[in-house]
C-alpha cells in the first residue's frame, strides 16, 4: 500500500515538473523499462532510490513518502539546530587549540626541569666520584 502511495507521488511530481519517464531515467542513470517499473510496475522502492528521485524533482524524501511538503518552518527549525551545533564545534575547536597550546608549554617546562635535574644529578655524580677519590 505504502510503495504504491510513494509510486503515484513521484508520478505525480515528474508530471507536475513536466518531465517525461525518460528524463528522469536519464537522470537516474537507469534504463526507461527500469523507471516505468518504479513509477507502475512490481519493483518494490529502497530509501536510496526514494532519495536519488526526490533529488531530481528536487524534493525531500520525506515529501514522496508522507505525502506533505518539508515546511518552511521545519527548515528553518533544522537550520537554527544546525547552526547551534556548529557554534557548539567552534568553541570546542578553540577550547582544545587553547588546551593543546596549554599542554605543549607544561610539556616544554618539564622537559626543562628534567633537563635542569639531570645536569646536578650529573654535578653530585661528579662531586661523589671526586669525594671517593680523596
Amino acid at each position: 500500500m505504502v510503495n504504491r502511495e510513494i509510486k503515484s507521488r513521484i508520478r505525480e511530481k515528474r508530471k507536475a515538473l513536466g518531465y517525461t519517464q525518460e528524463y528522469l531515467a536519464r537522470e537516474l542513470k537507469i534504463s526507461v523499462n527500469s523507471y516505468r517499473q518504479i513509477e507502475s510496475g512490481p519493483t518494490v522502492l529502497i530509501s536510496k532510490r526514494v532519495t536519488d528521485i526526490a533529488a531530481v524533482l528536487g524534493i525531500a524524501p520525506e515529501e514522496l513518502i508522507s505525502g506533505q511538503a518539508f515546511t518552511d518552518t521545519g527548515q528553518k527549525k533544522c537550520e537554527e539546530i544546525e547552526e547551534h551545533y556548529i557554534e557548539i564545534i567552534k568553541r570546542k575547536d578553540a577550547d582544545n587549540k587553547i588546551l593543546k597550546i596549554e599542554l605543549e608549554s607544561t610539556i616544554e617546562s618539564l622537559k626543562l626541569s628534567l633537563e635542569s635535574k639531570e645536569s646536578i644529578i650529573g654535578v653530585l655524580k661528579e662531586s661523589l666520584q671526586s669525594y671517593k677519590e680523596k
